[in-house]
């Protein structure tokens, strides 16, 4: 949401702005970025409950992608049928919860106090080595989401406010799972068999058929190795196979042992909840969708690799397609509807280009510079911890 590596100069909310000025030039439009870098579901209800009180005429909501960042204990409160749901709509007090967690945990560890700022487990050293195999804890993670997400979008409501949700989306095709782990019970000679497997399916000398059929011998020892998953993935996209490469590119980032990127389960959840509150929503990884030279989407269904700078955040062309989208969107939902409506397209398309264009010229080469800078920042916090996993170094 604030644009990284760049910054809120280039992030959807101002491409929105800027298409809502095209649109209705005798109007002025203040769109305020308030996202918050590594922020959760849960901080973003925080942040949510403080925006309410300005009364804005509308609210954007996209988040997500950083739910598994930071440590969060869950107990056997998840299994508490209604208290679990009442805990989690209290999730933007962090102190209360944590609180409750100490005060009814059934064992005698003491619940973390969540920190005021965020603390990702990536930003310690070693912190890569605190994501391990754990469907219970990652199961918490998403139905936590599902609660909180589920929570503002009626805390929302109730306040009247106008609401869109963007569906989180990232790059399936050029990232690779942060960190893989084999099945802890798998003997000496599984072991052995995979490594002798993944050495031939790590081959780029090798026929794309043996690699692939490496892959599967990989995956029939183990189904939930993310990085066989990955690679075979690859290897359907670049024969041209996108219902497979989708497939298999998705549950690499779903069985990713650190995951950096919203999962299934919480796509699935915006998406519901959006649809049973009657929401609109931005199914950002359709927009996505990569097009040919004519401007066509193609039938991939594959966000576009090209308009994400690394696993997640996307190019400013992409903030740009989001940003035009939801502006659109608003119009045709009736936000507007004391305005004059623009029919003329090619008018309002002429006029968002020209804003655009000016925009760009003003922010100056040292703003790219910083941005560029950040993103070589981020590309080696990435590759420093995938080099703790050298069999997915790939090119």
């Amino acid at each position: 949401v604030q644009g990284r590596p760049f910054s809120t100069e280039t992030a959807f909310p101002i491409w929105l702005q800027i298409r809502l000025r095209a649109a209705f030039p005798n109007t002025d439009f203040e769109v305020v970025n308030v996202g918050g870098i590594s922020y959760a579901s849960y901080r973003v209800s925080k942040l949510v409950t403080e925006v309410l009180q300005h009364e804005p005429d509308a609210i954007v909501l996209y988040t997500g992608h950083n739910e598994f960042l930071e440590d969060r204990e869950y107990g056997a409160l998840l299994e508490a049928g209604p208290f679990r749901t009442w805990l989690s709509s209290m999730s933007g007090n962090i102190r209360t919860v944590s609180w409750l967690q100490e005060r009814f945990k059934p064992d005698t560890k003491p619940a973390s106090q969540m920190p005021t700022e965020v603390d990702a487990r990536l930003d310690h050293v070693g912190g890569l080595e605190k994501y391990h195999r754990d469907p219970a804890w990652r199961n918490g993670v998403e139905q936590h989401f599902d609660s909180v997400f589920l929570t503002m979008v009626k805390q929302i409501k109730k306040a009247e406010t106008p609401l869109w949700i963007c569906m989180p989306t990232c790059d399936l095709v050029n990232t690779p799972p942060f960190k893989v782990e084999l099945a802890s019970e798998l003997s000496e000679k599984q072991h052995a068999e995979w490594q002798q497997n993944w050495t031939k399916a790590k081959d780029d000398q090798a026929p794309p058929s043996q690699r692939l059929f490496a892959c599967q011998q990989c995956l029939s020892i183990d189904p939930l190795d993310a990085g066989a998953h990955y690679l075979i993935g690859r290897l359907f996209y670049e024969r041209g196979d996108t219902h497979m490469s989708k497939e298999h590119l998705t549950l690499a980032r779903d069985l990713d042992v650190c995951p950096l990127r919203a999962t299934t389960k919480i796509e699935q959840s915006v998406v519901n909840i959006s649809t049973q509150e009657n929401i609109p929503i931005i199914l950002t990884s359709t927009l996505f969708d990569e097009r040919d030279a004519n401007g066509n989407r193609l039938p991939d269904g594959i966000a576009d690799p090209q308009l994400f700078v690394d696993h997640l955040h996307p190019s400013i062309k992409g903030h740009q397609i989001l940003g035009t989208a939801v502006a659109d969107s608003m119009i045709q939902n009736d936000l507007f509807t004391e305005l004059p409506i623009p029919h003329d397209k090619p008018l309002l398309e002429q006029r968002y280009q020209a804003l655009s264009k000016q925009h760009l010229s003003g922010l100056g080469e040292a703003y790219y510079a910083r941005g560029k800078q950040r993103l070589e920042g981020l590309r080696r916090w990435a590759t420093g911890r995938a080099g703790q996993t050298p069999e997915l170094k790939r090119d």
